[in-house]
């Protein structure tokens, strides 16, 4: 491969094309704080699941293509009839499995942030079914960014609790660790093939999912300093 092809290659494996990669970057530059009370943790927890979830919903209505791992997700419960639910778990179950036979077990915000994420998105979308998306393109944008500031702060909320990595952190680090390649690019790799394996089961994908690669890894960092300076207060006086 020429110079000008693996400059190419690094650059985008340093994006954060999802929230995985988004929340491993934050993660490098500030390490999760632990320093809360474990009932305000959870807490945290949950309120990052709910913004995520609903943020989740909003992208899939909006009709303009969700993320990469919810391409596959979607794809899944086109494909199966299940309900959104009932397809993350089952998505986000098979790839924490494949962590762990590989060498990387789950923490307890692993496990509980999909169970919380997905009724949320599947109740939320089922609240917007009853109205279509606006006709407008430009308002479809606006809409379709607001919801990827929302799952940005869901994220960094769920930093803030520090309960354990997300699925897709979890997998890149597993991954990387056993192949000894480096982490960005192993990641990289899994959420192309989320990509790729989600469209050719039919996943909805468009210029929403271009936007929210373009876009998760500043509304991750924005959302975690907001976050962090909301916090304060809580993080001194635990």
């Amino acid at each position: 491969m020429s110079t000008t092809g693996h400059r190419a290659l690094s650059f985008l494996a340093a994006r954060a094309w999802s929230r995985a990669g988004a929340v491993a970057q934050v993660l490098v530059a500030h390490p999760a704080r632990r320093s809360f009370p474990l009932v305000t943790r959870f807490a945290l927890l949950l309120v990052g699941s709910a913004a995520i979830g609903c943020a989740i919903a909003v992208m899939v209505w909006n009709d303009l293509g969700p993320g990469p791992l919810d391409v596959l997700v979607v794809a899944i419960r086109d494909r199966t009839g299940l309900g959104l639910a009932v397809a993350m778990w089952l998505t986000i179950g098979v790839l924490v499995v494949i962590a762990a036979l590989i060498g990387r077990a789950p923490g307890a915000g692993t496990l509980l942030a999909p169970i919380l994420i997905g009724p949320v998105a599947q109740v939320v979308l089922e609240r917007l079914d009853d109205g279509a998306p606006s006709g407008s393109i430009a308002v479809r944008l606006l809409i379709h960014l607001a919801a990827i500031g929302v799952a940005g702060i869901g994220a960094a909320t769920i930093i803030v609790a520090g309960l354990g990595a997300g699925t897709g952190e979890l997998l890149a680090t597993a991954a990387a660790d056993r192949s000894g390649h480096s982490e960005p690019r192993v990641r990289l790799a899994f959420e192309a093939a989320f990509v790729v394996v989600g469209v050719l089961l039919g996943g909805p994908i468009g210029v929403g999912t271009v936007l929210f690669v373009a876009v998760i890894g500043q509304a991750v960092a924005f959302g975690y300093r907001l976050v962090d300076r909301a916090t304060a207060p809580l993080r001194s006086s635990g």
